[in-house]
Parts: C-alpha cells; sequence; structure tokens
C-alpha cells in the first residue's frame, strides 16, 4: 500500500503534459500573436485612412457650413438694406401724407367762415320788406354759394377721411416693415456670431438634439417671398399714398377755385343789386322831391281857390242886395229893366263862377289828395329801398371782411 502522504502530493501536484503537447502549444502561440498583429496592423492602416479622410471632410462640411453662414449673413445684409430703404420711404412718406391730410384739415375749417357769411347775408336779406322781398339774382347766387362750400367741405371731409385710412395702411407697412428688420437684425447677429465661432472657441459646446426641426421653421422660400410681400407691400401704399396725396392737392385747388368764382359771382350779383336799388332810390328822391314840391303848389292853390271863391261872396252879397232892394221900387218903377238883367245876370255870373270855382277846388283837393297818397307811397318804397339798401351794403362789408380775413390766412 502507498503511504498516505504521497497520496496527498499526487494530488496536490499540477498535471504533466507531453513534450508534443508543449511543442503544439508554442506554435499555437506563435500563430496566433502573428495573426493578431496582421489583424492589428490592417486595423491600425484603415483607422488612419478613415482619419485622414473623416477629418478632411469635416474640414470640408465645416468650411461648408462657414461660407453658407457667411452667404446667409449676405443675403441677411441685402435684406436689411432693402427693408431699411423702404422703411424709411414709408416714414417720409408717412410724414409727407401727414402734412398734406392737415393742409386738407386747414382748407375745411377755412370754409366754415365763407358758409357763415353767405348764411348770415340769406338771413339779413330775409328782413327785406314789402315788395323788395324778392327772389332775386343775389339770392339764387348766394344759395348756390352755400351749395358750392358744403360740397367742398363734403369731398374735403372724404378726402381727410381717406387721408387717414392711408395712414393707418401705410403705419401697417411699417410695424411689418420694423418687426421683419428687427428679426433680421436679430438673425444678422445669431449668424455673425455663428461666423465667428471655430473649434477653439469657449462659447462652443454639445447640445441635445440640435439638429430637431423647430415649430414655426419656414423654407429659404418662403423666408424671402415674406420680405418680399412686405416690401412690395410697402411700395403699393407709399404708390397709392403719392397718388392721393396729388388727389388731395388737387382737390385743395380745384375747390379754392370753385369758391372763388363763385364768391366772384355772388359779389358781382351784389354789386349789380346795388347799384339797382340806389338808381331806384335815386330815382324815388327825385320823384320825392318833385312830388313834394307840386304838393306844395298845389295846396297854394287850394289857399288860392279857397281865397277866390271866398272873394266871390261880397260882389254876390252886392247883387243880392241889389236886386232884393230894387224889388221894392213902387207901382209902375218895379220895372224888369236894363239894370234888372244886369243884375241877374250878374248873380248867375257869381253863381257860375262859384260853381267853377268850387269843382275846380274839389278836383284840386282830390288831387292833392292823391299826391299826398303817392307821397307816401313813394316816402314807403323809398325807405323799402333805403332799407334794402343798408343790408345788401352790409352783405358787403361782412364779406369783403371775410375776404381779407381768408387773405390773411
Amino acid at each position: 500500500q502507498t503511504p498516505k502522504c504521497y497520496k496527498i502530493m499526487a494530488a496536490l501536484s499540477p498535471t504533466k503534459y507531453a513534450t508534443a503537447d508543449w511543442h503544439t502549444s508554442n506554435f499555437v502561440i506563435q500563430s496566433s500573436a502573428e495573426r493578431q498583429r496582421s489583424v492589428a496592423h490592417t486595423i491600425r492602416q484603415q483607422s488612419e485612412v478613415l482619419r485622414n479622410d473623416t477629418e478632411n471632410r469635416t474640414r470640408w462640411t465645416q468650411h461648408t457650413s462657414n461660407t453658407s453662414v457667411q452667404n446667409r449673413v449676405g443675403e441677411i445684409e441685402n435684406w436689411v438694406k432693402t427693408l431699411e430703404k423702404t422703411l424709411t420711404d414709408v416714414e417720409k412718406e408717412i410724414g409727407l401724407l401727414a402734412e398734406c391730410k392737415d393742409k386738407a384739415e386747414q382748407a375745411l375749417r377755412a370754409k366754415v367762415v365763407p358758409i357763415d357769411v353767405a348764411l348770415q347775408c340769406l338771413s339779413l336779406r330775409e328782413q327785406r320788406l314789402g315788395i323788395d322781398m324778392v327772389r332775386d339774382e343775389v339770392e339764387a347766387e348766394l344759395h348756390k354759394e352755400v351749395g358750392v362750400i358744403e360740397g367742398i367741405q363734403n369731398i374735403l371731409s372724404q378726402r381727410i377721411t381717406e387721408a387717414f385710412q392711408q395712414t393707418c395702411a401705410l403705419q401697417r407697412c411699417h410695424q411689418q416693415l420694423h418687426s421683419d428688420l428687427k428679426d433680421k437684425y436679430s438673425a444678422l447677429n445669431i449668424d455673425t456670431e455663428c461666423i465667428q465661432m471655430n473649434n477653439l472657441s469657449g462659447t462652443v459646446s454639445l447640445h441635445p438634439d440640435p439638429t430637431r426641426i423647430k415649430k414655426g421653421i419656414v423654407n429659404p422660400e418662403q423666408w424671402c417671398s415674406f420680405s418680399a410681400h412686405n416690401t412690395a407691400s410697402a411700395k403699393d401704399e407709399i404708390q397709392n399714398s403719392t397718388s392721393l396725396r396729388e388727389l388731395i392737392y388737387q382737390t385743395i385747388k380745384q375747390t379754392n377755385s370753385d369758391l372763388v368764382a363763385q364768391w366772384t359771382a355772388t359779389n358781382y350779383a351784389l354789386r349789380k343789386r346795388l347799384h339797382q336799388i340806389e338808381q331806384i332810390k335815386q330815382e324815388l328822391e327825385w320823384q320825392l322831391k318833385n312830388t313834394e314840391t307840386e304838393i306844395g303848389e298845389v295846396e297854394e292853390e287850394v289857399q288860392r281857390l279857397e281865397q277866390s271863391l271866398a272873394d266871390k261872396t261880397a260882389p254876390m252879397m252886392v247883387a243880392h242886395t241889389r236886386l232884393e232892394s230894387r224889388t221894392y221900387r213902387p207901382n209902375v218903377e218895379l220895372c224888369r229893366d236894363k239894370a234888372q238883367y244886369g243884375l241877374v245876370d250878374e248873380v248867375m255870373e257869381i253863381s257860375k263862377t262859384k260853381r267853377l270855382l268850387q269843382d275846380k277846388l274839389e278836383v284840386t283837393v282830390q288831387t292833392l289828395g292823391t299826391l299826398q297818397r303817392t307821397l307816401a307811397r313813394i316816402q314807403q318804397d323809398h325807405g323799402i329801398k333805403a332799407n334794402s339798401l343798408a343790408l345788401d351794403q352790409e352783405c358787403i362789408r361782412m364779406r369783403e371782411q371775410n375776404l381779407s380775413i381768408e387773405g390773411s390766412n
């Protein structure tokens, strides 16, 4: 039996290999090492090629990106110049349109006094009296003048409203251009910073999902068309505003010309009417003077007739007394002699004379009454004409005063 100690030593001793196994193991290790070195060499060669290729591609890609960003900055700068010029043009047009609108409002305010004067003239002429309350040429021209001024006020108000609406349109364009330009400035600053970045910049870092498509992103065509639309809209509104300004200035000029023409026509009618009234007033004054003179002479004639009629009383009394006395002749002396016939003829002649004088006195008194009524009518009509003359002179005075005010404005 094997001693117990040998058994323990056998269990603890390593496995024993054959010599062939030893040689085989060495060969396998050498072959494996050579094969792994060959694979590693191939990988190193491929890695070097890959590194060079990726480096070149990375540099080229970065160069392409830099060029794209630089081109983008150039595009933005071009649009910034275009938008700035368009914005300046819009601001200039807003100022010009505001000035034009102010002039239209001034022209509208300037029409308040002329229409008030025309209405006051119509109101004054309503105070004419009697037969002078006629629908004459002056009244027609005044009504026409009121209509012309009201028409001018309407069209100027319309032009002012159009100018206000056009100003709002320009301000909307201004706001759109300003907003677009503000965004362009921001984009320009961002892309300028991007151009300045390089691999050694301290501001660069990795970001989660930088290639994500952000909501609201647009393509270059949409980006370009947006600014092009804003610019085109602004230019259209500038053109519309320019046309409106020309129309407003033309309207102001035409309405002023129309008002001056109607103002002149009304003044001409007023002066013509004044000349007519002055002529008829002078004629009435001449008639009044002559009528008063004639009344005085007729009154004197009435007095002379009355005196003449009174003068016939004494001769009649003498003749009557003679006839009565001769009726008392006695007997045959009561003769119808020549003296008797003479006295009778005298009485009859004096009676006839008195009747003629009385008839003439009545006619003269009647004529005097007619003359006095005519005089009263002349005086009344003269007063009417004087009133009309004063009213129309007041109209002329107001209009001339207003004309000086308009000229000073």
